[in-house]
């Protein structure tokens, strides 16, 4: 990806903006600032703006909108990406930037990390107006297993009741419990009442669980699209797939999603018989903006240099057969890793098993597994169908 150069404009009367400025500059690449400093009112020759204000009476100061009112560009702002160790986040972060950039070249891209969407919310507020699209990132956030993500979904349905919203490819599961129906309840009373909400899921089951059960109005509605990743933009794969190492990479989930039992039995037996390496897709530390692509990077080459797969993780399957690896795939909580496979059926890299003892079986009856590179171009026309839903007045 081509880094853009930008510049970072703030005014701050006690400090405390520019200690998120000083933040942000520490996340970039240094060689691509134009300018880093005190607001004079004048717009930098930058491709991307990083403008931070104290409040007036719940407003930006005068200077900063002086130079606010010189942006004449509609503009996207983009909530919710990661700072988090999870790449498949990071991975649904930068294909939906490229999706933009291709999608809507004439808009200003804002990325609104999460952190700074928790300790800035009032001043980002006041930045958009209602001509803005206001896009919330893709991912597993509505339902209440990740309750606090559900949460910045309604908060953000609320704030901006002027805006065209959309939320990008999701899962959609809440538990079939009084806690899961109550919380259901909750965001579709929210949902509701913005007329102008685009929600995009990236299953079957979510698709119809929203049709059945959310309330929409106005020019409100959902559809179904595939996962942002596989919009695949510059994911690197090999002309020909051959070179992989003789190892398996198994990469199994541990945390509330999880549907796997006897794990640790599962790892004794598989390595009588094969080579593995344990992998996975959630890193221990933070990954700020300046190396998202970096360990993408690695982490696509884990994927791609092993003769096979196997996961519960829906991303890593996606790694895997972008990069030309075949996967045996195990459903998690939410049946996202199913669901998301449906899109890539006529690839034939995906084997679907219900249990680790059905792995260990299929593993058994397949000895050559065929790497081939992976052909973006086949879903290209559901995102190009999603482009057009956003552009629609």
């Amino acid at each position: 990806m081509k880094q853009e150069n930008y510049s970072i404009v703030f005014s701050s009367l006690t400090g405390n903006t520019k200690k998120l400025a000083d933040t942000i500059y520490e996340m970039l690449p240094k060689d691509k600032c134009d300018y880093f400093g005190e607001n004079d009112s004048k717009i930098p020759p930058s491709d991307l703006l990083y403008i931070g204000f104290w409040t007036d009476k719940g407003n930006a100061d005068n200077k900063t909108l002086e130079l606010l009112s010189k942006l004449k560009n509609k503009k996207i702002f983009l909530f919710g990406t990661p700072m988090h160790g999870n790449l498949g986040d990071h991975a649904i972060a930068i294909q939906e930037q490229y999706f933009f950039e291709d999608f809507f070249p004439d808009y200003e891209y804002f990325e609104i990390l999460m952190p700074m969407y928790h300790t800035q919310k009032i001043i980002i507020k006041n930045v958009v107006t209602p001509e803005d699209l206001v896009v919330i990132s893709g991912g597993g956030w509505m339902g209440n297993l990740w309750i606090h993500n559900e949460c910045v979904i309604r908060e953000i349905v609320q704030n901006y009741p002027n805006n065209k919203i959309i939320i990008l490819p999701q899962t959609v599961y809440y538990t079939s419990d009084e806690l899961g129906e109550r919380e259901y309840r909750i965001t579709n009373e929210i949902l509701k009442k913005h007329s102008n909400l685009h929600i995009f899921v990236r299953e079957r089951k979510s698709y119809n669980f929203i049709k059945q059960k959310f309330e929409f109005t106005g020019n409100s509605d959902v559809y179904l699209v595939p996962d942002m990743v596989l919009y695949g933009k510059n994911i690197i794969t090999k002309e020909k797939c051959t070179g992989h190492e003789n190892v398996i990479n198994v990469c199994i989930r541990e945390d509330c999603e999880s549907e796997q039992e006897n794990i640790d039995d599962f790892y004794e037996k598989i390595k009588q018989n094969y080579n593995i390496r344990k992998v996975s897709t959630v890193i221990k530390s933070p990954v700020v903006l300046r190396k998202r692509i970096s360990e993408l990077q690695k982490s696509w080459e884990t994927f791609e240099n092993a003769e096979i797969t196997i996961t519960d993780r829906l991303h890593a399957m996606l790694f895997s057969v972008l990069n030309g690896t075949p996967c045996i795939v195990l459903n998690n909580k939410t049946g996202k890793v199913f669901g998301v496979a449906d899109w890539l059926d006529d690839t034939n890299m995906i084997v679907r098993a219900e249990s680790l003892s059905e792995v260990l079986e299929k593993l058994k009856r397949t000895t050559i597994w065929k790497h081939k590179k992976y052909d973006r171009e086949k879903l290209l026309n559901y995102f190009e169908k999603m482009a057009d839903v956003i552009r629609k007045d």
